[in-house]
């Protein structure tokens, strides 16, 4: 037996040898959850019914989260990033971002996957090192493997080996992200969908060599994908295709695979697995991150959003899915307020976006969110412009905004309806929310 006692825990971890081989019990430091303050909760403890697909959908989320498909130096400032875990009651969702930013990847083990076991309730994040993922990568169909998953940590133990990884801090890109790609999935449709063989098809037809590779688009046709070094009328645009390598641990496993696409660019790519699915999502540019994609920054500024938002909180529950008609019943609010407020709770980092499913999901992020977003650098600067008198109005419906030398114009009605003339807008608005000019316009004049 092995354990240690250590500062926060109720007791101490211990590994014991059994019957049955080797169990890792470890302890956990309090936690929020549905109940109130729990002392030690355990969101998760017992045998997945398809280990080796846990193992490798791990693994999938793993690797996206130690890649940099661009944007080098950032890679440097992040690296070795860290999963979030959601335990849904039902399943487990396992999240990470790309060293760029660019790809988000997420691995769902659904209620047939869980096996033997209680999933709990509540999020964290964890440390998954090399010493873990080594272990994984063995993993076989006939391994005994036992999984909990608490509030500070993440313990696997086989009747070979044990590992104990414990929980990191989340960068402030990262909660921006697991806001935005949300608000992206909400509005994506599925272009196509693949089955069988045409999976492996199109793998082998993927681009493996550079990063973040070139462009190509998908043509949708009855044997599968088609992938063109050029567009046709109907074709999905993938810049920088090599971000969906990220795909390679699971094809073994993979039943199907549905491609999503909104108006501006983005992807996602959702693979069903024995028990389990793992969904990539890539921005419509290798070089633009999920954290500067800005749709959700309106919803921040939005009073009346927060209000709803802040309204639903005690009613949001942690069912797997969030279903808005029962919200409104519930709480009494109209449509309308329970889907504004589903946006701000969205833009704190409250909610995930199944695709699969089209409904939303309840997460906690275990850090202060909405202060991390407040300090969005767009968000931050039209704040002060808008609290040091940068913003004046200039006749009906139109407002001038201090820049730098220079006033910018900004027009039209409010909150989505408003323009602006700086270059920024010019270059980068279509998709990638307001300026920082248009906000400072909107808490400027939202009373």
């Amino acid at each position: 037996m092995a354990g240690g006692r250590v500062s926060g825990y109720g007791a101490a971890s211990a590994l014991v040898d059994g019957p049955q081989g080797r169990r890792l019990g470890l302890e956990t430091a309090s936690a929020l959850t549905p109940t109130g303050l729990v002392e030690r909760p355990v969101f998760f403890s017992g045998f997945p019914a398809r280990p080796e697909v846990l193992a490798a959908g791990l693994l999938a989320v793993a690797d996206v989260a130690a890649t940099t498909y661009a944007d080098f130096g950032q890679a440097k400032r992040l690296a070795n990033l860290d999963p979030v875990v959601t335990a849904s009651g039902d399943r487990l969702r396992f999240e990470s971002f790309s060293g760029c930013n660019s790809v988000h990847a997420r691995l769902d083990v659904l209620p047939d996957g869980v096996g033997e076991g209680d999933v709990g309730f509540g999020t964290t994040n964890v440390d998954i090192n090399q010493p873990l993922r080594t272990a994984l990568a063995r993993m076989g169909s006939t391994t005994l493997l036992h999984l909990t998953v608490g509030p500070d940590e993440v313990r696997t133990s086989t009747p070979d080996d044990h590992h104990v990884e414990r929980k990191v801090e989340l960068p402030d890109r990262w909660v921006r992200g697991l806001a935005e790609v949300p608000y992206v999935s909400a509005a994506m449709t599925a272009r196509a969908e693949l089955t069988g063989g045409a999976i492996g098809r199109f793998a082998r037809d993927l681009p493996r060599a550079g990063s973040p590779g070139p462009t190509v688009w998908a043509v949708p046709s009855p044997s599968g994908l088609r992938l063109l070094p050029w567009a046709l009328p109907g074709s999905i645009e993938v810049p920088g295709v090599t971000r969906l390598r990220g795909m390679d641990r699971v094809l073994r496993f993979a039943t199907s695979l549905t491609l999503h696409a909104d108006a501006h660019g983005a992807t996602a790519w959702v693979f069903e697995l024995p028990g389990a699915r793992l969904t990539l999502a890539l921005t419509a540019h290798p070089y633009r991150g999920f954290s500067g994609e800005g749709g959700l920054l309106l919803r921040l500024v939005d009073r009346s959003s927060e209000t709803h938002g802040r309204a639903l909180l005690a009613d949001l529950g942690w069912d797997p899915v969030v279903d808005p008609q029962r919200l409104a019943a519930t709480t009494g609010r109209s449509g309308d307020d329970v889907t504004d407020g589903l946006a701000w709770l969205a833009a704190s980092g409250r909610l995930g976006h199944d695709l699969a499913e089209g409904a939303w999901f309840h997460r906690e992020l275990p850090i202060d969110a909405e202060q991390v977003l407040r300090r969005n650098p767009r968000l931050r600067h039209a704040l002060a412009l808008a609290e040091s008198g940068g913003v004046r109005p200039h006749g009906a419906g139109r407002w001038l905004v201090r820049g730098s030398g220079t006033e910018h114009a900004v027009s039209g009605p409010s909150g989505d309806g408003l323009t602006c003339t700086c270059p920024w807008a010019d270059s980068h608005a279509a998709g990638r929310g307001p300026c920082k000019h248009v906000l400072a316009v909107v808490v400027a004049t939202s009373g």
